[in-house]
Parts: C-alpha cells; structure tokens; sequence
C-alpha cells in the first residue's frame, strides 16, 4: 500500500521549524565566532604564507636601533615599517614584536648614555611611571583597527610626528637665547663638549623641580599610549618636551629619553604577547640587532653634531609615512 500524497508536504511543513531554528543558530554561531576571534584574525597571517624573516628582522633591528639612538628614539617608527616590508609579518605583528626591541634599544641606550652620566634617573622614572600605565591600554587599542586601518594610522603617526625631531634642536636654540635659563652648555648643535652629566637640579626637589617631574609624568602618559599602539619607544614625544620642559643638556635629553622608554616598552610587549601580536622566532634577532645598533651610535651621538642627523631622519620618517599612505589609498 502507497502511503497517502498529502503525507510529503506534511512533513515538510512540520520540518520548517527546525530548519529555520538551524539556519538561525548558525548564523549566530558564525557571528559569534567572528566576533571572538575578530584581535586574532587581525594580527594573522594567511595559512599558507611564508614565516617571518629572522635575518628581515635582525637587520630591521640593527637599522631602527642605530638610527633611534642617535635622535634619541626607540626606533620602532623604523623597524615597525622595515618588519611589515621585508620581514613577512603583518602590522599587528610587526608592532608587538617591535615593542621588545624598542626595550633592547632603551637598555643599551641607557648603558651608553649611562656611562657618560649622560641620564636624568629621577625625570626618567617620573616618565615611564605613567607610561606603564597607558602603555597597556595603547597595545589593546589596536585590536580596533583591522591591518589595513592600523597601517594607514601608523603612516599619519610617521607625518605627524617627523617635524618634531628637529623641533626639539629649535627648541633647545630658543632656550639656551631666553634670558634667565641658567644655561649654558645645553647645546642643539653640538655633541661631545656638552656637559653630559644631568642639570643639577636633578638631585634636589625644590618646588620647580617637583612641577617639573608632574609635568614629566603627563608627557608619560602620552608617550606610553603611542608605545603600546605603535610598537614605538615614544622617544618623538619625550625628547622635545624633555627641551621644551627642562635644561638638559642635548646628550642628558638622548640618554633620559633611552632610559624612559624600557618600562613601558616591556608592557607594551607583554600585551601584545598575550595578544598574539608577537612573533616569538623574531624576538631574539630583532632585539640583538637594536641594542647592537643602539650601542655602537648612542658612541657616536656623543661627539656629532645632532641638526644634521635631525634633519634626515625627518625627512626620512615623512617619507616612509607618506609612500605608505599613497600605497594603501583605495583600501579598506
């Protein structure tokens, strides 16, 4: 006996309801899943790209710590780029790793600089004080952007802030002109017959050296927000307020500036890293190619004269930011 014809459509009807429910929770599932791992996503590379470049890497390092160190940066503005260029990794990548060479960077710098009593201990602690507070939630912030977003970002951060390298040597020319300075070998146009041992105010806490310091530790902030974002020291943030804030002489401001950035340039790291941002294989060449770099120019940096150092790497940083913003125009 044939079952009756009414029978298919019955059962398809009383189907529709569990096809619906399905359909519904696997679009929420999908949904979901995107939104979970929406930060992992960003900061991966495609399944079936090449690994990172360990020697890419190492050489982004010794180029970014040599450079930084003779302005007075961490270099990440220069590995951070060279990385996502040459050293297959994307943005996110590049910047978590970054994050712990720019540490490597500030400890050489600082050893350098140091043996010099070339660093201001006290204005560099007032500064990576608050930068270790905000560093963290710079590293975080760039789970917002996708790659394409955090690069354009990144390259507008290149424009906006190549102008302010050799701002700091203007400003060290203006105030060593303003009357009252008590100054008179904080020099922007000369390195090794500057007094390289810090300002004398360093060691007592009167009451314009307390403002001082508080000011010191806004600035922080600020630099540890763009450390955590960026992959940078805030070296480009730190040295031409150190100018404009205190009489340090042009070498105290380099080696505070180096010394400053360590704290929350370890911060940075370690969020990126729980992140999934860092790059494990490209840490250690990355690291000993910045603080080799870092060391042998902070020598340097001590006996050149910084205007023409300033100058070029301006010139260079607006470059990259610009060639890297007309690169992604058109995308999204």
């Amino acid at each position: 006996s044939r079952s009756p014809a009414p029978a298919l459509p019955t059962v398809a009807l009383s189907c529709l309801p569990m096809l619906q429910l399905a359909a519904r929770f696997t679009t929420g599932t999908r949904r979901a899943s995107s939104l979970g791992c929406r930060r992992r996503a960003l900061c991966s590379k495609p399944p079936d790209s090449a690994p990172p470049s360990k020697v890419a890497a190492g050489l982004a390092g010794l180029a970014g710590g040599g450079l930084g160190s003779l302005v007075g940066i961490g270099g990440g503005a220069v590995m951070v780029p060279l990385m996502t260029a040459y050293a297959r990794m994307s943005q996110h990548q590049a910047v978590g790793t970054s994050s712990a060479a720019v540490a490597g960077v500030g400890l050489s710098g600082m050893a350098s600089f140091g043996s010099a009593g070339a660093v201001d201990l006290l204005a560099s602690a007032a500064l990576a004080s608050t930068a270790m507070l905000t560093a963290r939630f710079g590293a975080r912030f760039t789970g917002r952007f996708n790659p394409v977003q955090l690069q354009r970002a990144f390259a507008a951060f290149q424009l906006a802030v190549a102008p302010m390298v050799p701002l700091k040597g203007v400003l060290v020319r203006s105030s060593k002109q303003s009357p009252g300075d008590g100054v008179g070998g904080g020099g922007g146009g000369g390195g090794g017959s500057e007094a390289a041992a810090p300002p004398p105010s360093s060691t007592a806490l009167s009451p314009e050296r307390q403002r001082e310091l508080l000011q010191l530790a806004a600035v922080g902030a600020a630099a540890g927000f763009a450390s955590g974002m960026f992959g940078i020291g805030g070296g480009v943030v730190i040295t031409p307020a150190l100018c404009l804030l205190t009489d340090m002489p042009h070498t105290c401001v380099l080696g505070t500036t180096l010394a400053s950035m360590v704290p929350p340039s370890l911060v940075s790291a370690a969020t990126h890293a729980q992140m999934g941002n860092v790059v494990a294989a490209a840490v250690a060449p990355l690291v000993a190619g910045s603080a080799i770099g870092a060391f042998a120019t902070a020598q340097l940096a001590l006996q050149m004269p910084e205007e023409p150092l300033q100058w070029g790497f301006a010139l260079f940083l607006a470059a990259m930011g610009g060639h890297k913003l007309y690169s992604l125009r058109g995308r999204v």
